[in-house]
């Protein structure tokens, strides 16, 4: 008996589609999360893909959590070996690996929140600035969207007609050789960097062979960084199953592309579509 058959028809029909691209459409109450993790107990169970080639990616460590601990009930200690993973820890991951790469020692400093106010609060007081408008949170806040749109403190300076875009822009490369120096990346570098990483040719032919089968939860809030990493991981087997709702997206303010998941038919001719009621 298959473990399929505890799930209704629309939920059997996306978890069987394993080889291609598939678009599951599903809103909040329509048990996507069921049916991502009957998605990936089948490919082990049924289907006797190894779990090791068994990539799942969502937004939050406890979306992670949840779906690891799922399929942990269907599937036991093989549930270990399928990579559940946020995008940042992701990056980390593979980061830590590569990371002289690109320059930085594998040891590197991953900056929080506070680490980069406190940065930027002393690069102000470093620059004599004074400007009221433009606290150590503010200046952080835009710095991260300039670089998750993927603008270059030169690319801002050039396009600037006001003095409050002026001085984030020369905060911002002062912060970003500070970070250099200080062999550390922000959170926003985390995925910028793993994107890089992914550009050179060994590193991307080994992260192909490794995941075979990608899962991104929640494709509606995935922003250009995040499209490209994934993209390119799934390029090769085409095997890539994102799951989301046209409908909603929450992290316009991270700079959610909502193109990703309206354009995903085009970008893959050959998707099926399975919406959940």
């Amino acid at each position: 008996m298959s473990i399929l058959n505890e799930l209704n028809n629309d939920q059997r029909k996306a978890a069987e589609k394993i080889e291609g691209p598939l678009l599951i459409l599903a809103g909040a109450g329509s048990g996507k999360t069921r049916t991502v993790t009957y998605r990936i107990a089948y490919m082990v169970l049924e289907k006797g893909i190894s779990p090791y080639k068994i990539l799942a990616v969502t937004f939050t460590n406890k979306a992670a959590k949840e779906m690891r601990e799922r399929v942990g009930k269907l599937i036991g200690l093989e549930a270990k070996k399928v990579m559940v993973s946020t995008f940042h820890s992701f990056g980390v991951r593979l980061l830590r690996t590569y990371a002289t790469k690109l320059g930085y020692d594998s040891n590197f400093n991953i900056y929080d929140g506070d680490d980069q106010k406190k940065l930027i609060g002393r690069l102000m007081k470093e620059m004599v600035i004074t400007n009221k408008q433009l606290t150590p949170s503010i200046v952080v806040s835009r710095i991260s969207k300039y670089k998750e749109a993927g603008e270059e403190p030169s690319d801002i300076a050039k396009e600037v007609y006001n003095t409050d875009t002026r001085i984030v822009a020369a905060l911002y490369e002062k912060y970003a050789e500070e970070l250099i120096k200080n062999n550390a990346m922000d959170f926003a570098d985390l995925l910028i960097n793993t994107n890089k990483l992914l550009d050179d040719s060994d590193v991307l032919e080994k992260i192909q062979a490794r995941y075979e089968y990608i899962m991104v939860d929640e494709y509606q809030d995935t922003n250009n960084i995040q499209y490209q990493i994934v993209t390119k991981i799934a390029n090769k087997h085409k095997n890539i199953c994102v799951v989301g709702d046209e409908d909603q997206s929450i992290y316009g303010f991270r700079g959610a592309n909502i193109k990703n998941i309206l354009d995903f038919e085009k970008e893959y001719s050959d998707a099926m579509v399975v919406k959940l009621e």
